[in-house]
């Protein structure tokens, strides 16, 4: 009697248009897909003029340094820029250097001479380009004699602040084994730039000239190095041509510095990065060590400040200046695989992933058409949503996209459809048994809901066990099925069953006519 009257609450007879509404939004179930449908929609889309995305383009084209430099200007124009704090600028700083970086990456969906409408899903290596570097940690006795997990976390943080000075956007830079690293730089114009940035130790230290019992001359280390620096930075001399690199210490590296030019008035200090000195010969090469005589101290230097000159080139002064910015690494460094994907190749892999997609779901949904009718179509509208939540789940999270994750993401569509099939299987069992229709497809629901649950946890199983174990792309791949498969839980158990709630009830709507309809008809 519950469901008879369910069934009348909720369901129109025939094509009658007599439905209640009322009743019909009371269930929080059609509240929430019609939620999730407007945020998959608002989040996935955006919609902006040709000539902002150009522009934004032409900024993203720009080097770090011109790049925040024409953001600035940008702000400095903003009709309310004197009523705004420090903090708002830089908040809005933020955004604008992001979406410029960010500006070569979009997919356009549909276009015309004035509007745009696209989407900015975070792409990996392999379909935007770049390269990827796999670095390898090496002991250093004997102050680093094992790479320890400690070790390894201050060779990261140190490899990413230094990434993160090349201004390229969507990085990644990860563990992987005991001693090494995988660094992504998707879109990078210049590897090499990199790896000279990345690679080196970038240890600055400060030596004494000393002599030894036997009077061989040597440098003494001091305990002082870059490591004592607050800040440093690259500027040009009085003269030109030629730059150098002023720094400040920290306290406790002022002291050193004032304790230790005190101790040496009237002797030489030099200054060492990575081992060799910092003075250059005229082809940029470091001055042979025997031949290096440092700087002589002519005072105290209580300040806490100085400088490092070397005849150093621009570019040289301000990578060096980044790198002790970044911090040194704790050992040294050594690049054991490069891999270049140029963006042609990554504009391919997208396209034909974009293609294989398309004939994926088309067919699913051609089948479900084919095989359950109109019902059929129901499962394929809640499949379209399926597909728009789980790329705007991507989008927020954000989830790097890569072919692997694609290909698991791709997998998931035909999970999602499964649960349907059960769902719908499972009803017409019920009709055949003699159910009324309204019946037959709450129980098949209630019925293989189980089934649907088991299958998708041992789905979350496998995808922790891979991403707990697994390569960088078997991560991603197991993080997009994992999506996938929460997400068609949602859509196959709450969409599908509220959709068929809209589908005006006809006997054989699942192919199956009811034996009420049969005894009217003997009747």
């Amino acid at each position: 009697m519950q469901s008879t009257t369910s069934a009348k609450r909720s369901w129109p007879k025939g094509g009658s248009s007599n439905f209640n509404w009322k009743a019909f939004l009371k269930d929080w179930k059609t509240i929430a897909v019609i939620v999730v449908f407007l945020w998959s929609i608002f989040t996935l889309f955006q919609v902006d003029k040709q000539s902002n995305l150009k522009e934004w383009k032409q900024l993203g084209n720009l080097s770090v340094l011109k790049l925040k430099q024409a953001i600035w200007e940008k702000i400095d124009k903003l009709p309310d820029i004197s009523k705004m704090d420090r903090y708002e600028k830089d908040e809005i700083f933020k955004q604008m250097l992001e979406r410029a970086q960010s500006a070569n990456n979009l997919q356009i969906i549909w276009q015309n001479k004035r509007w745009v409408l696209y989407t900015n899903l975070k792409l990996g290596l392999d379909l935007r380009g770049g390269s990827q570097l796999l670095l390898q940690a090496l002991p250093a006795p004997p102050l680093v004699p094992e790479i320890t997990p400690e070790v390894m976390q201050s060779v990261q943080t140190v490899i990413d602040n230094r990434i993160n000075s090349l201004g390229v956007s969507e990085t990644l830079v990860q563990r992987t084994g005991k001693d090494r690293l995988i660094v992504e730089l998707p879109g990078i114009k210049d590897p090499q730039q990199a790896k000279d940035r990345i690679g080196t130790t970038a240890l600055l230290e400060f030596k004494e000239f000393a002599i030894s019992t036997d009077g061989k001359t040597f440098w003494k280390d001091t305990g002082l190095t870059g490591a004592d620096f607050k800040h440093a930075q690259a500027v040009p001399t009085v003269a030109g041509g030629v730059w150098r690199v002023t720094f400040e210490f920290k306290p406790d590296g002022a002291k050193k510095f004032a304790d230790l030019t005190t101790r040496l008035v009237g002797r030489q200090i030099g200054i060492f990065l990575d081992g060799q000195p910092t003075d250059r010969l005229q082809d940029g090469t470091p001055v042979p060590i025997e031949k290096y005589h440092g700087v002589t101290v002519k005072e105290p230097i209580m300040a806490g400040s100085g400088e490092i000159t070397g005849s150093f080139s621009k570019d040289q002064a301000v990578d060096l200046a980044l790198k002790l910015n970044a911090g040194a690494l704790p050992v040294p460094i050594k690049i054991i695989e490069e891999r270049s994907v140029g963006a042609t190749l990554g504009q391919d892999s997208i396209e034909k992933s974009l293609v294989a997609g398309a004939v994926g779901i088309s067919l699913v949904m051609l089948f479900m058409i084919i095989v359950y009718g109109l019902p059929g179509l129901v499962a394929n509208c809640a499949l379209i949503l399926y597909t728009l939540t789980t790329l705007a789940i991507f989008r927020t999270m954000p989830v790097t996209l890569t072919l692997a994750g694609i290909a698991g993401f791709i997998l998931s569509v035909g999970m999602a459809v499964d649960a349907n099939i059960l769902i719908f299987e499972r009803t017409k069992e019920e009709l055949k048994s003699g159910k009324s229709l309204y019946t037959a497809i709450e129980n098949g629901f209630s019925r293989a809901f189980s089934s649907i649950f088991d299958s998708n946890i041992n789905s979350l199983i496998a995808c922790a066990v891979l991403y707990s174990l697994g390569t960088v792309l078997v991560k991603g791949f197991a993080v997009t099925l994992a999506i996938g498969v929460l997400v068609s839980m949602f859509t196959a158990i709450t969409a599908t069953r509220t959709l068929l709630h809209l589908v005006p009830k006809y006997d054989g709507l699942f192919g199956q006519r009811t034996k009420i309809a049969a005894a009217k008809e003997k009747a």
